[in-house]
């Protein structure tokens, strides 16, 4: 086998290409004894025959037990401390109304990133309060739409997103709670392209300008500061 000079040092490459690696595939995936894959039981060529191909499935049982320890691990911690926490799913990863379903009965909150993505979770009937909407690029009208569905918390990515937010949730005479997208300078294990919490990244806002930036939302009577969001990057592989 000869070595991928573009694949990261820290990546071990299978032996065996045909191996079903833990980290990929869900629990519920093996090779029956004629060496087909089967997922929570049901054969390939079973799905292939059903839906044709290409076909994207998930494992429901699966994705709701992940849901459940990721939700557990954080309250067991949190706990130990004296407070909570809420973990929100990430809709970038895969996001339909079934997938809201199962996270949400798993107790776990949506983030969106689009107006596409909110519509989906409403449709899923999730409750507003739940759901985070980020992004940094934001038109008016999915600002003014969450804003009319009572999300829980924009997280704000610019400057001019605090006047935008406001101007729409003044337009509504409510209260939108908000997050403010920092940029802390942690060094996430991940490649460069993939790593979004750097100095000089193009998202967010410098750590310098904070205080700043939130005496101006906190100046607007119909912005509610709920603290600070930070996203490190994509796929990490270290702590």
């Amino acid at each position: 086998m000869v070595a991928n000079p573009l694949a990261p040092h820290w990546l071990d490459a299978s032996v065996d290409d045909n191996a079903l690696i833990s980290g990929i595939w869900s629990s519920n995936t093996l090779r029956n004894s004629s060496g087909e894959l089967e997922i929570a039981g049901i054969s390939a060529s079973a799905l292939a025959s059903e839906f044709g191909t290409p076909v994207f499935v998930v494992d429901e049982a699966h994705a709701r037990n992940r849901a459940e320890q990721v939700r557990a691990a954080f309250d067991a911690a949190l706990v130990a401390v004296g407070t909570t926490a809420k973990v929100y799913y990430a809709g970038k990863a895969f996001l339909c109304t079934e997938v809201v379903r199962w996270v949400s009965e798993a107790g776990l909150n949506v983030d969106v990133a689009s107006g596409g993505e909110l519509a989906v979770a409403l449709a899923a009937g999730l409750d507003p309060a739940n759901i985070g909407l980020h992004g940094n690029n934001k038109s008016l009208r999915e600002i003014g739409r969450a804003v009319t569905a009572g999300v829980g918390a924009i997280v704000i990515d610019s400057e001019i997103e605090i006047e935008r937010i406001a101007s729409a949730a003044g337009a509504q005479d409510t209260i939108q709670g908000v997050r403010l997208r920092v940029n802390t300078g942690v060094h996430a294990n991940t490649h460069d392209f993939l790593a979004t919490a750097r100095e000089d990244q193009k998202f967010g806002i410098a750590l310098a300008d904070v205080p700043n930036l939130v005496a101006k939302i906190r100046s607007h009577s119909h912005l509610k500061f709920l603290g600070f969001h930070q996203h490190v990057g994509s796929q990490i592989f270290a702590v």
